[in-house]
């Protein structure tokens, strides 16, 4: 289970509210375990949702395209039930008996129950649950322009509130299982490192390391989100794309990379040098290294994000960079690459038991590039998790 159901629950309850409706992709695997595919591929305009209730939280109704109720086989076994919109068919069988998932798939097909639109649908799913004149919240940034002041109409004794901010709350806190998931993404990238730097040498193209990068993620199961692979002074432009740029002896190789893998991001950095660095370089390093790990061994639960960003800045200036300076210094990370806490100066949320914080310390500097260490970590009252296991030291290749 993804759903931190209790403390879902409890939310629900302290403003009042009978049901939620989520509707972004992270939202609806978050209840669900379904990775919509239309929410997947058409972002701006695709509707899919899932309704729990305050009584069961870990139990959604699912409210999706029948072209795509076949992905509720894919889903939890929690999901109590299914409503459809618009036509796709699936031919009855000739001469076949069916197996049980094929009974089960038709029976979520047939088009005489299926509505013309997904707002008709939602509408159906609410009333017949027992929601019509309930308090619902709604996922509002999945929501398409209009559906609220519709659903309104359509259910003119319920009220309805957003609830976007309530997914986001709830969702800080990790289960057990979203930690595996966080942890299996982080070390998927890890590999991937290991495997773009197995081919670093003299000529090797920044693009031919992001393709090998990319290339081993794949093979693992993952899902490419990010490659950003830099050579020397090329990583002050991080956010432009990997080119032809040939490695030299003496280069730093900046990774700022991530992927998603079952459906739970990563977010890594670490620094390689084909050859000895410069002393400055590995000085720089060596300064963000411990700025990172101030917050690895001294965050904390009841910390603020400034708090967090406060010990990071003191442990990378006391380390030999007096001068350094950050916007931020980290953020949550888990169904969405960031998460609140964000780890910046004015940011007064609390890091709570059980939050995975993705803590970096970059630095960036024309002629010289960028050097950059970051991992997930899991805070604990008892001590801090890492969730990495590929060194974090500044790797030198020979």
């Amino acid at each position: 289970m993804l759903v931190h159901a209790e403390r879902l629950k409890a939310k629900m309850s302290e403003q009042g509210l009978d049901a939620v409706v989520a509707t972004t992709i992270e939202n609806v695997h978050y209840l669900s375990g379904i990775w919509n595919v239309t929410l997947q591929m058409f972002p701006h305009e695709g509707q899919c949702y899932a309704i729990v209730t305050q009584d069961r939280p870990a139990e959604p109704i699912m409210v999706m395209p029948t072209l795509e109720v076949d992905q509720v086989l894919d889903g939890f076994d929690t999901i109590r039930g299914t409503h459809t919109f618009g036509t796709f068919y699936r031919e009855e069988p000739v001469g076949v008996t069916l197996l049980e998932h094929e009974q089960r798939l038709r029976s979520m097909s047939l088009l005489e129950n299926a509505a013309p639109n997904s707002l008709e649908a939602l509408v159906v799913a609410l009333k017949r649950a027992g929601l019509a004149d309930k308090k619902i919240g709604i996922d509002e940034i999945g929501f398409a322009p209009g559906y609220m002041q519709k659903l309104g109409e359509a259910l003119p004794q319920a009220s309805l509130v957003p609830v976007t901010s309530l997914f986001r709350w709830v969702r800080r806190v990790k289960t057990p299982e979203e930690i595996r998931r966080i942890r299996a993404s982080a070390h998927v990238t890890e590999s991937a490192i290991i495997a773009a730097a197995g081919i670093a040498r003299e000529g090797v193209t920044e693009a031919e390391l992001a393709r090998e990068f990319e290339r081993s993620i794949v093979s693992q199961g993952g899902v490419p989100r990010f490659a950003l692979i830099r050579f020397g002074r090329n990583a002050v432009a991080g956010q432009v794309r990997p080119d032809r740029t040939a490695l030299k002896r003496g280069d730093t190789i900046w990774f700022d990379v991530g992927c998603t893998y079952e459906g739970y991001w990563s977010d890594l950095a670490r620094n390689f040098s084909l050859g000895e660095p410069s002393a400055r370089a590995r000085q720089i390093y060596d300064a963000m290294l411990q700025g990172e790990e101030r917050a690895v061994e001294a965050a904390r639960p009841g910390m603020t994000g400034a708090q967090v960003f406060d010990l990071m800045m003191e442990g990378a200036r006391a380390a030999g960079m007096p001068n350094y300076r950050r916007h931020h210094l980290g953020h949550g990370i888990g169904a969405e690459v960031y998460e609140q806490p964000l780890v910046a100066p004015t940011n007064q949320e609390v890091v709570e038991e059980g939050t995975v914080l993705n803590v970096e310390t970059p630095y960036y500097e024309f002629g010289l590039g960028a050097l950059h260490v970051e991992d997930p970590i899991v805070i604990r009252s008892s001590g801090n998790e890492l969730l990495t296991t590929l060194g974090r030291e500044l790797h030198i290749l020979y």
